[in-house]
């Protein structure tokens, strides 16, 4: 499904609509940074992956929350690839690619599993890897998912890649590069105004209706 491509007004409507109504938004900041001054250390990784999971993801882990433990030991066990992504865009996807966003979809999914009995979460999986390479993985939900045609399983989420980066492309002139976030971050606040919170609607013509 190829995604739908929002005009400049469209889009910053979606995102000024996330700014005004998502007070949880300023989380992101606060476990990117903290990731970004521990990288290498993959405890201080883990605790930055998990003040975004804690608030982002809260419902999943309400009744149970992942073990710290296996996310570190699954960061560390991945550094050569996080290292050769951290500084990647979207823009740079090919299918060489596949087989590494799928180790790590799988590895993260499994060291995040949480509630009660335990479960993995694909959207889990999903917003940690993009702190880790904020330019290059792209965050989802359920609905977002959805939207896209997509599960929440690795196969979806590949897929899912390949959507963004063709969405990144028609919207890039859209968003200054001095921007405070990336391109992928912007996108995400879209999709989320717009699928999940439904704080905007699209044009008729739009995936929405």
């Amino acid at each position: 499904m190829s995604a739908y491509v929002p005009s400049r007004d469209e889009f910053w409507s979606a995102c000024r609509a996330y700014e005004a109504n998502e007070s949880r938004g300023p989380v992101y900041f606060t476990a990117l940074n903290r990731l970004m001054g521990g990288w290498g250390n993959a405890k201080e990784m883990a605790e930055a992956v998990g003040i975004l999971l804690r608030s982002w993801h809260g419902y999943f882990y309400h009744f149970g929350m992942f073990d710290p433990i296996l996310l570190e030991t699954c960061i560390d066990g991945n550094m050569p690839a996080l290292n050769g992504i951290r500084e990647r865009d979207i823009f740079s996807l090919e299918p060489a690619d596949e087989g590494i966003i799928r180790k790590l979809f799988v590895d993260f999914a499994s060291s995040l599993r949480g509630g009660k009995p335990p479960k993995e979460s694909g959207v889990a999986s999903a917003k940690a890897l993009h702190l880790l390479a904020p330019s290059f993985l792209p965050l989802w939900d359920s609905d977002i998912a959805y939207r896209y045609g997509q599960v929440t399983l690795w196969p979806g989420y590949v897929g899912f890649c390949w959507q963004m980066k063709e969405f990144a492309t028609a919207v890039s002139s859209y968003v200054d590069s001095n921007d405070d976030r990336s391109l992928l971050k912007r996108i995400d606040e879209f999709n989320y105004a717009v699928f999940t919170k439904r704080w905007v609607s699209l044009l008729p013509t739009g995936v929405n209706d």
